[in-house]
């Protein structure tokens, strides 16, 4: 549309309205025609449009306007005399475009159809400079609305928008709005459901008469959407362990949506519980710790049982089992868990706390020693422990002198009225410990024997053994009644070779205990005399022996030889056979 200043909308201009001299009339075509009072002279006068002048020449005048928005006419009007009549300006505006109407709710475009499910604001906002009028009807109701930008508040209850807007151009627009109502089927999940079964139904309260998808989440993400028109029931499959969650979605318009009020958590995962002690065996106090792994836990406890009695304690705590002195305890710690799905997992871990010392006690003359006693005699002394994987380590003390010797030695150096103390350290196999002492005094009978026993090393690699046995006499005085030498060979054995010709003989005097010829083991034989022999043929170039012997005091030798066959001397009559050969070429 073309709209002049000072110009009436009309196809006709009468000059008797106006008190101007000149004026427009403004045509669809996008041009106006100018129109001059009768004492204008045209000649004298001048016309201006957009800096280009208007040639007046003509009966009918027009001005094609052709730039978009305002543009200006500038004229000065004489008469025939040369008087001015009339000069000025005026204002010539070219819209085409109609008003832009944009209905959004809650930042979200409305287009012809607003799905409303209770009630909602609209807000309104035309877009255009020149604007003239706006008119309102809701449910042909007007509405009393002002300004470029305007709220209008509409329930489902309503049907129908309209707004009607121009410009001082006289375009005109007018955006009408139905209103649909949207039900939204109710769901009966209401709360979160725990399930191991990898799908299930979901029910609705009726038919789902409008066109809703059925969006399954889980966790953040959109798993897949299932078609619920026309349905009051349907199947959703859990592809992976966690919150499912549901919304319904209008098909056609997807902004409109709602979330289902409940919710299903899926799980096939086997919950895990494990006891781990600092110590299963242990004299001191022992730490239960607990690794578990229960997502959805709904039950859980911990029960540490000691004599019959049960003390139940939470999984966050800190399982302490305590030792007591002297005692040896038995600690059954039960854990148990159960999860939102029906999974039950439980663990048991038996702890023993021994903090028992061991018990021993000395038996003397199959007689349990209890107090000081009197010994006229070696001591046959008899230790008994009542843990059979306890060590015990003994001192033995003359007169408060440590000797570090065996009883036998010990007691070859007491004389009479001496004082021996005997003095042991148990432990067991967790340190639990025991320390006790006894003391004999020693008063002889008038004769006593004693045995003591020594080693001598001879130059000659054998060794002499003594064996004597003293007696006390009447004034307390040792006297040497047998004194026995015993000789024994120190030396390594050795391994003697004999060889005839293409044949070897290996023997000794000791035992044999293996021999190897080229890697293979030998039968060994014995002579007339009872010793050890081996003969072997030397059938190769070279070969090698390997013998093994062991004498009466265990001491062994091994000797390896590498043996090579000899070539055997030749006869005259044979040397001469060779020289003809040679010779003639035979």
């Amino acid at each position: 549309m073309i709209w002049m200043q000072d110009v009436a909308y009309t196809d006709y201009i009468y000059w008797q309205e106006t008190n101007s001299f000149i004026n427009g009339v403004a045509s669809s075509s996008q041009n106006i025609e100018l129109f001059f009072d009768k004492k204008v002279d045209r000649d004298s006068s001048l016309v201006i449009y957009d800096g280009k002048q208007v040639d007046l020449s003509h009966d009918h005048i027009y001005i094609d306007v052709q730039k978009e928005g305002v543009t200006q006419l500038v004229y000065i009007l004489k008469d025939v005399d040369g008087y001015a009549l009339e000069q000025g300006e005026k204002s010539i505006l070219l819209d085409t475009t109609i008003p832009d109407v944009v209905v959004k709710v809650k930042d979200h475009n409305v287009m012809d159809v607003l799905p409303l499910e209770n009630k909602e604001t609209i807000h309104v906002e035309i877009l255009e400079e020149n604007l003239k009028s706006v008119e309102v009807y809701l449910d042909d109701e007007k509405m009393d609305c002002e300004g470029k930008e305007f709220d209008i508040d509409v329930t489902n209850q309503n049907h129908t928008l309209s707004i009607l807007c121009r410009d001082v151009a006289g375009n005109e627009v007018e955006r009408k709005i139905d209103i649909l109502p949207i039900v939204f089927p109710e769901c009966e999940l209401k709360d979160t459901l725990y399930t191991k079964e990898n799908k299930m139904d979901l029910k609705f309260d009726g038919i789902c008469e409008m066109p809703f998808y059925l969006k399954v989440y889980c966790g953040q993400d959109l798993c897949y959407s299932l078609d619920l028109e026309n349905r009051d029931a349907i199947t959703v499959d859990f592809t992976s362990n966690g919150t499912y969650t549901f919304v319904l979605e209008h098909k056609e318009y997807p902004q409109i949506k709602k979330a289902l009020e409940g919710s299903i958590v899926y799980s096939n995962i086997t919950p895990i519980i494990t006891l781990q002690p600092s110590s299963k065996v242990s004299n001191e106090d022992v730490f239960v710790g607990l690794n578990w792994y229960v997502p959805y836990i709904k039950k859980a406890y911990v029960d540490v049982e000691l004599d019959g009695i049960k003390d139940r304690h939470p999984f966050n705590e800190e399982i302490c089992l305590k030792a007591v002195e002297n005692k040896d305890l038995f600690y059954k710690v039960f854990a148990y868990a159960m999860d939102a799905f029906g999974n039950e997992v439980s663990d048991m871990v038996i702890v023993r706390i021994d903090k028992r010392a061991p018990s021993t006690s000395l038996y003397l003359n199959n007689e349990q020693v209890l107090d000081k006693k009197i010994i006229k005699k070696l001591p046959e002394f008899e230790f008994l422990i009542d843990d059979n994987r306890a060590n015990m380590r003994i001192e033995y003390y003359i007169n408060g002198v440590l000797m570090d010797m065996d009883i036998e030695k010990v007691f070859n150096r007491m004389i009479k009225d001496d004082v021996l103390k005997v003095k042991t350290y148990t432990y067991d196999a967790l340190s639990n410990f025991e320390i006790k002492e006894y003391e004999f005094m020693f008063s002889p009978d008038k004769k006593i024997e004693m045995v003591s026993k020594s080693e001598q090393i001879l130059r000659s690699d054998e060794v002499a053994t003594f064996e004597r046995i003293w007696s006390v006499n009447e004034k307390n005085e040792l006297v040497l009644e047998k004194n026995t030498k015993v000789l024994t060979s120190k030396s390594k054995p050795k391994i003697h070779y004999v060889r005839k010709k293409n044949k070897v003989q290996i023997f000794s005097k000791d035992q044999i205990e293996s021999c190897f010829v080229n890697g293979k083991k030998i039968a060994i034989q014995k002579d007339v005399l009872g010793h050890d022999f081996v003969e072997i043929s030397l059938k190769k170039s070279k070969t090698t022996i390997e013998v093994k012997a062991k004498n009466d005091s265990g001491v062994t030798t091994i000797k390896k030889s590498e043996i090579k066959k000899s070539i055997l001397k030749k006869s005259f009559l044979q040397q001469l056979w060779i020289w003809i050969q040679r010779v003639f070429k035979l």
